[in-house]
């Protein structure tokens, strides 16, 4: 029987339903019996800690949160930032600038909080995957007048663009590196993400596994896209949703079902539960 000690979930396209907000009642189910015997709950999400607090819900047995691709990790009982790795401001403030004058729709991840600049915050609301998910960001953010003065000094986590034209793709991410070295990755079509060099979600887990003194055949990894990639390497249960990128595919050593299907849970009843 495997010793699987952690569960580490990407949410949009992986534990979570198409509506991007709700997780299939056989996932929760799973979970809270893996919980049972011992495994962890950890949601890996390239999402601030705010937009998640619905998820926590409803799973019920969240143990640690890594967020914004890896930036953070956040003990969700004890409330305790057990690590961070956050974007220098001599990158941060010209890059929010940039983007508000090419006047693309973003937000910046910031101590587990989602930040919206007013200016676009509708431009975003409208950018959101689904009817449920624009509910959550109305809810959950903070929308600032004036965005650089609004966060505290080297404590941002992530820059997420919603879309950027196919053909500026290309001189943004020049721009942007010219201010400083940068981790760039997306989890969807057409969206970038930026954060600091070497943030990625297996680096974060592997310090969350220094900590807790575990090695990576005690991880489960599921995942569906880019941001997803080095900890399905790195995990010895990692599992690709069957709608993951091919590039996801690669990386894991094993497949699932669907998002839709509850593949998370079919993958921890069967490695885990022995059902």
């Amino acid at each position: 029987m495997s010793d699987i000690r952690l569960i580490c979930l990407d949410m949009d396209g992986t534990l979570l339903d198409d509506d991007h907000a709700t997780v299939p009642v056989r996932n929760a189910s799973a979970l809270r019996a893996a919980a049972e015997r011992g495994a962890a709950t950890v949601i890996s999400s390239g999402r601030a800690w705010d937009l998640l607090r619905e998820v926590d819900a409803q799973l019920g047995v969240t143990r640690y949160a890594v967020l914004s691709n890896g930036a953070s990790v956040l003990d969700v009982t004890g409330r305790e930032w057990i690590y961070r790795n956050c974007l220098p401001d001599t990158v941060r403030v010209p890059l929010i600038e940039l983007l508000l004058d090419w006047g693309v729709p973003f937000e910046v991840y910031c101590q587990g909080k989602n930040f919206i600049p007013l200016a676009r915050k509708e431009q975003v609301l409208a950018s959101a995957f689904t009817s449920q998910f624009r509910r959550i960001l109305a809810t959950y953010s903070q929308f600032p007048a004036e965005l650089n003065q609004a966060l505290p000094a080297e404590t941002v986590e992530k820059i997420h663009v919603f879309s950027v034209p196919p053909q500026r793709r290309e001189e943004l991410m020049e721009r942007a590196l010219a201010w400083g070295p940068l981790s760039i990755t997306s989890s969807f079509q057409n969206n970038m993400e930026f954060t600091a060099p070497g943030v990625n979600k297996g680096t974060a887990v592997q310090a969350l596994c220094t900590r807790l003194g575990l090695g990576p055949e005690q991880v489960m990894a599921f995942g569906d896209a880019g941001n997803d990639l080095e900890l399905l390497r790195w995990a010895e249960w990692s599992f690709a949703m069957a709608n993951a990128t091919a590039e996801a595919k690669a990386a894991a050593r094993y497949l699932t079902g669907s998002n839709r299907e509850a593949g998370v849970a079919m993958a921890v009843e069967r490695y885990l539960l022995n059902r």
